[in-house]
């Protein structure tokens, strides 16, 4: 409980600062950097040394391809059934069809599950988000952006987009902390790592907090609820099902890849689709939205993932 009050305290105080003009433009990308450069690869080191190597890894590892694939038939189908726009269509699955794993998901996992669990959240981004963004969502911008881009093809794109992965500190820092399983460091490094550890909740959150515009939907109201609806409530559902009938799991780590699945749209992804020209009003809107209202749908999933 304490862990939550952190997380709901830190968003608010950041949207208040916001509205309040006490911090200078551009605050929110320098507390996410720090947050990236800092916190989260002291997270991830931990977690890599002490997380289970087993089958049931592969699980969060495909949660992003799964979703990934379940939002391109369900916003096709709704384009065709609401004459969507290529634009609004792209914008749709790059950003409602990928989780917020990182920024809003570490800290909810930490906030409902304890901090033992918080290394499924980047076993579902390393190999899951991560990669899909890179590979297919960069793929897809490509192909349906209206913009003109001369300065690098599809292909050099994505080769960009896979060294982004390679160099992403927490990814780096995952795989130090695969490597370095068998050795034995000093505790006062590893209690070191974990002080650094715990601006992970506050730091976040406060980033997420202080980047939220919340405007009136201007004609965007029918997307903005299909794409909201869907990464909310059917992602965690297909999710569910893929672990009770795919994996015949339902154990801590099925639970908590679900509930990753139930986080907000992911922001990464409203920026490629605002990059390309793919609906930028619509993108910002499902974030903004969004992640203030999975803090109603998120402790729902949890007490429905607690109760089965």
């Amino acid at each position: 409980m304490d862990s939550l009050f952190v997380a709901v305290a830190c968003l608010l105080l950041g949207v208040a600062l916001r509205r309040l003009g006490r911090l200078p433009q551009g605050a929110d990308r320098t507390i996410s950097g720090v947050v990236i450069q800092l916190s989260a690869p002291a997270v991830c080191f931990l977690a890599a040394r002490s997380m289970p190597i087993s089958a049931e890894m592969l699980l969060p590892a495909s949660m992003a391809w799964v979703i990934f694939a379940g939002g391109f038939a369900f916003f096709s189908l709704a384009r065709r059934f609401f004459g969507f726009s290529r634009e609004t269509f792209g914008c749709l699955l790059l950003t409602a069809g990928l989780s917020n794993v990182i920024f809003i998901g570490l800290p909810m996992i930490e906030a409902f599950y304890g901090r033992e669990l918080v290394y499924v959240a980047f076993l579902c981004d390393s190999p899951g988000t991560s990669l899909v963004l890179a590979l297919p969502g960069v793929l897809l911008a490509a192909h349906l952006s209206p913009l003109k881009r001369t300065e690098a093809g599809p292909t050099r794109r994505v080769a960009q987009a896979l060294r982004q992965v390679a160099i992403f500190p927490p990814f780096q820092a995952l795989v130090l902390g695969l490597a370095l399983r068998p050795a034995p460091l000093p505790q006062w490094l590893l209690a070191g790592l974990q002080h650094i550890g715990m601006t992970l909740v506050p730091l976040s959150l406060f980033s997420v907090g202080l980047g939220l515009t919340l405007r009136p939907p201007q004609g965007s109201g029918r997307p903005l609820a299909l794409g909201l609806g869907f990464k909310l409530a059917l992602a965690p559902l297909l999710m569910l099902g893929v672990a009770v009938l795919g994996f015949g799991n339902l154990g801590p780590v099925a639970q908590v890849t679900v509930f990753e699945a139930a986080m907000p749209p992911m922001v990464l992804g409203g920026i490629l689709a605002t990059d390309n020209g793919l609906d930028p009003q619509l993108a910002s809107l499902l974030v903004s939205v969004g992640t203030p209202l999975s803090f109603l749908t998120l402790p729902l999933w949890h007490w429905l993932l607690a109760s089965l």
